[in-house]
């Protein structure tokens, strides 16, 4: 009878280590992601020649969407859907620009980060090989791309603010 509650004990114990372990590896480490937290939400940047709209929101831990679009003289001009995932210790940007590329995903890579800045890059991508977020101030972004056209490179700005 001792043996036999030794051995239930033994069991336990083994079964314990077990779920402990399990449960260390499926919480994952999203640091990078969350360093990015900030662009969820709506944002726009209202001119009188267009208006641009980007809208973002969490998808999971490791993953946050986003939609972006903008419309010159009730004509949508231009349009997006990003998907900005961590996967391990890389942070991949994924752009689907619709009527460009062939609708087909053009992934950029997250470079190390300085001063607030977070760029992507692709650097077998024509135009842009770079693309760039900052949150300069509460409740704005600066996002810029970068590459080359015709050989002279190119730098073009966006600036949203936080929709109300």
């Amino acid at each position: 009878m001792k043996k036999l509650s030794l051995l239930c004990l033994i069991l336990v114990f083994i079964s314990c280590k077990k779920e402990e372990k399990q449960t260390e590896v499926t919480t994952k480490n999203y640091e990078k992601i969350e360093e990015l937290q900030w662009l969820v939400g709506s944002w726009t940047n209202i001119t009188e020649e267009k208006q641009s709209f980007e809208n973002w929101h969490k998808t999971n831990d490791s993953t946050l969407k986003a939609h972006s679009y903008t419309i010159v003289e009730n004509d949508t001009v231009f349009a997006e859907r990003v998907t900005l995932q961590q996967l391990d210790s890389t942070v991949a940007f994924t752009v689907v620009a619709y009527n460009q590329n062939d609708n087909k995903p053009v992934t950029f890579r997250l470079k190390p980060t300085n001063n607030g800045i977070f760029t992507f890059e692709n650097l077998k991508h024509d135009f842009p090989s770079k693309i760039s977020y900052s949150n300069p101030v509460k409740d704005s972004i600066h996002a810029w791309i970068e590459g080359k056209m015709d050989k002279e490179p190119i730098t073009v700005d966006f600036y949203y603010k936080r929709a109300k």
